[in-house]
């Protein structure tokens, strides 16, 4: 049969040549290097282990991490900068051991404030963006400690000064807190973990205000009932009375057509030039000022007041219900920064009025004159948080009295006296 014979199949080693049944020419060959088996393809020993851990290097990784568990309430500042007392903080930094031993040769921990400006002199510069404060920190291990396998735990506390700014994400600017743990291993490596803080401000209500507004030349006159303070999220009711809407001598009176409201967040920021930068300002100590107005919520009314004209001067009323936007447009607390970040909000009235000729108070032969004016009402808003329940920290104590001495009565009053023994009664008898 015609075809050619493999010396593998007689030799039992991998063919090197071949022999043609037909002519016996004898065919030599060399190996290709795809005959040979890969390095990869090639099958392990038995008798070898799992590396386990180990990397490429043969270096066992770390498996040793850090926690923080935050036991106090939220932080929430009660009152305005001048007068809060702050707020309490306090939690544990939990050290989590997963090998049997660690060296640890030190632990720290810092609260620390960020100020970062969306507007900065040089755009791709962290220290023109970025201005970092350390308010506090804490050194759980300032020398060689080796820990065993388990939890860790170290306790701390601060108190949160009343005057820092609130924790606030404006249009412009941003300020944020947050907890920066570091841990330093006895081979040099750093364990690092941080953990956000959220310090709120709230204002205690108070009550309401109400405000007078004049149009001249108009007799007209506006009323207007606002809340003392308003929050980011619910809406709060406004009410509205104008008068002077009837004038008999000229047998004329305004009807309100609609009514507009907007809520707008006037934010400014000052964004100052690090060292390597000032030359672009001038000089050192020097920023650039930016502005942004942006409406946070709106609305239109056209119905739902109430008008007697009969009733002296005339009157309109109304109360409607005015709110935020929530969503993507997020809406900030009034904030005023040392950072220079200033965010306040103002409520924004307006009216359209009409004037219309009413001879003898007949309603059925009123007729418009062509006159019209907008009354634009502008109030200033207090935006913060909602206080509920909650209770400023150093209002927790129990009372004290001014008359209770800190320590109990010492004896060095009973040294002019002699014990004297009784029966079963014992007192005391004056040597003088």
């Amino acid at each position: 049969m015609p075809g050619k014979l493999s010396l593998a199949s007689l030799s039992g080693r991998s063919p090197a040549s071949s022999i043609d049944s037909a002519t016996g020419e004898v065919r030599q060959f060399r190996r290709s290097s795809f005959d040979r088996p890969h390095h990869d393809q090639r099958r392990p020993s038995t008798s070898s282990k799992s590396s386990g851990a180990k990397g490429s290097g043969g270096n066992k990784r770390l498996q040793t991490s850090i926690g923080i568990d935050i036991e106090s309430p939220p932080l929430v500042l009660y009152g305005n900068a001048s007068n809060s007392s702050g707020a309490l903080l306090s939690g544990r930094l939990k050290l989590m051991v997963a090998e049997h031993w660690v060296q640890i040769d030190r632990c720290k921990m810092t609260l620390v404030g960020r100020a970062t400006t969306r507007k900065p002199v040089s755009s791709h510069c962290p220290d023109c963006t970025t201005r970092v404060n350390e308010l506090n920190e804490w050194n759980f291990l300032t020398e060689g400690a080796l820990l065993k396998n388990g939890v860790h735990d170290y306790p701390f506390s601060y108190l949160v000064q009343g005057r820092l700014p609130a924790t606030t994400h404006g249009s412009l600017g941003s300020i944020e807190y947050s907890l920066v743990a570091l841990a330093t291993t006895s081979s040099g490596e750093e364990i690092k973990y941080e953990h956000p803080i959220k310090i709120q401000r709230a204002l205690y209500p108070a009550s309401d205000r109400t405000s007078i507004r004049i149009f001249p030349p108009t007799s007209l006159t506006a009323h207007i009932v606002l809340p003392s303070m308003v929050h980011p999220i619910g809406g709060f009711p406004i009410r509205l009375r104008l008068e002077g809407v009837t004038q008999k001598q000229k047998q004329t009176r305004w009807k309100v057509r609609r009514v507009v409201w907007r809520i707008e967040e006037h934010s400014s920021v000052i964004s100052p030039a690090c060292s390597r930068h000032s030359a672009k300002l001038g000089g050192e100590g020097k920023g650039v000022l930016y502005e942004d107005i942006h409406t946070v919520g709106s609305d239109e009314i056209k119905s739902g007041w109430k008008t007697d004209f009969e009733s002296g001067d005339g009157m309109v009323e109304m109360e409607f219900t005015a709110a935020m936007k929530s969503g993507s447009n997020h809406v900030s607390c009034d904030v005023e920064s040392p950072s220079r970040l200033v965010i306040s909000h103002n409520l924004i009235i307006e009216m359209v009025v009409v004037e219309e000729h009413c001879p003898n108070r007949n309603t059925r032969m009123v007729t418009p004159t062509g006159a019209a004016r907008v009354l634009r009402m502008q109030f200033r808003m207090v935006v913060t948080e909602r206080s509920g329940l909650g209770i400023s920290w150093d209002e927790e104590q129990p009372p004290t009295y001014g008359d209770v001495p800190e320590s109990p009565p010492t004896y060095s009053q009973f040294d002019d006296y002699d014990l004297v023994q009784d029966g079963m009664e014992t007192f005391y008898i004056n040597q003088i």
